[in-house]
């Protein structure tokens, strides 16, 4: 089984050890600073676990940490969906230390921004089974912590883990569920992804890793717990309670008020000298994890369509998840119009699509800015798409209907020009 601790040794120089007793407002501070590089707080808060941050930034250092050549982590996530896994128990083997809840006031939950709602946990993936199918679903939900063993739990509106919920709700059931913190990349990486309902992120989590997963179960219950992960808790989702949260989002913007579900943790298993994972809203971890699972999606479905693809970045400007650029070997005039629509049906969250040529490194905005002054001219080439489903993230958008305007850029040459006047001279 892999732990935290393991991935220090793998990361070596590049992890920055502070061994610092901070406020609670400047570690949030301290974290944006040192990113991507990885920092581990020994003594984050006086009397508090340490807190590791930054941990899975850069795809080079996702595919180094899950021992893959560089280059390759597209390839490994599109092969995983073919060999899923299925997890394995483990008797016995459950997480090394066991508590009350008051063990929650030893993990150092921070409050990232001034105008987030509280303290939050951001790297909590939720475990949770489908009561009329059985599939076991997992994902990444942030937990605003309540105080004593309550936490608001954000749930995306129609998402698996939310459905699941709202069956439990018309039984008049409380959803039981595990929550991890503290987990691997292949654990992170697959909750982060989404998936078809009928396949079970467990499963897509023990493909990535080449292995399957070691789960356990809580008494009396039938949920697989993953062991790989610092902290578990054991808990239930209220039915009938609520409460108000919000909190800074990917673009660094507030995110508006709802009303949330309130989970009740029953106990907390932890493993011996835990670290706790700390996901910076905003960070480019936090940009990784939920954006590099659409670029792949976005990939594949260019690839199923027979576009010849050099690579697809959802930009950091517009938090890894509104705008995206995409370099192609074009093969004709009018594929780049192909490749807008097929990146907006792949990611409906997108705003805006920039199609360049193969020689434009589309993770340059330097190389991006380049094609535009030099490649641009036909406004046929500028596509406008208005009143079309867009992302709550965007505050531009109609926030009620969820009603935007898209647009598409093609920066590409046209087909048969002479391609010498518009290469970058080489020394």
């Amino acid at each position: 089984m892999v732990r935290i601790a393991d991935y220090l040794n793998k990361l070596r120089d590049e992890v920055i050890l502070d061994s610092n007793i901070h406020s609670e407002d400047n570690l949030p501070k301290t974290i944006r600073k040192a990113d991507p590089r990885t920092v581990l707080f020994e003594r984050p808060l006086d009397d508090k676990d340490p807190l590791i941050a930054n941990l899975y930034s850069t795809r080079e250092k996702v595919e180094r940490l899950m021992g893959i050549d560089r280059g390759r982590l597209f390839e490994q996530m599109i092969n995983a969906k073919k060999r899923l896994v299925r997890p394995i128990e483990k008797t016995g083997g459950w997480v090394e230390n066991s508590s009350k809840p008051d063990r929650i006031s030893k993990i150092p939950i921070l409050k990232y921004y001034e105008e987030d709602a509280g303290k939050y946990i951001t790297s909590s993936i939720i475990v949770a089974k489908d009561p009329e199918d059985g599939v076991v679903n997992m994902s990444v939900h942030r937990l605003l912590y309540l105080g004593s063993n309550r936490f608001a739990v954000r749930m995306v509106e129609g998402r698996h883990l939310h459905q699941i919920f709202v069956k439990h709700k018309n039984m008049g059931v409380d959803l039981k569920v595990a929550v991890l913190i503290g987990t691997p990349v292949h654990v992170i990486l697959s909750a982060s992804t989404q998936l078809p309902k009928e396949v079970s992120e467990i499963e897509y989590a023990g493909a990535l890793n080449n292995k399957p997963l070691e789960v356990s179960y809580f008494d009396g219950s039938d949920i697989p717990v993953p062991l790989e992960s610092e902290y578990v808790f054991e808990s239930r989702i209220r039915i009938d309670v609520t409460a108000r949260e919000w909190m800074t989002d990917i673009l660094c913007l507030p995110d508006k008020p709802r009303d949330q579900p309130i989970m009740e943790v029953d106990r907390v298993y932890f493993s011996v000298n835990p670290i706790y994972h700390a996901i910076l809203p905003g960070g480019l971890e936090h940009k990784f994890l939920m954006g590099y699972p659409a670029e792949v999606k976005i990939r594949e479905k260019l690839v199923e369509n027979d576009i010849e693809v050099k690579d697809v970045w959802l930009s950091s400007g517009s938090g890894g998840w509104l705008h995206c650029f995409v370099s192609i070997l074009k093969k004709s005039d009018d594929e780049p119009r192909r490749v807008i629509s097929l990146v907006m049906e792949a990611h409906r969250s997108v705003k805006g699509v920039i199609v360049v040529d193969d020689d434009i490194d589309p993770r340059s905005y330097e190389d991006v800015d380049f094609a535009l002054a030099t490649r641009f001219q036909e406004k046929e080439k500028f596509y406008f798409f208005e009143k079309v489903r867009g992302s709550s993230l965007d505050p531009s958008s109609d926030q009620e209907k969820l009603l935007t305007s898209k647009w598409g850029l093609d920066l590409t040459l046209p087909i048969g020009i002479d391609r010498k006047r518009f290469l970058r001279s080489k020394m």
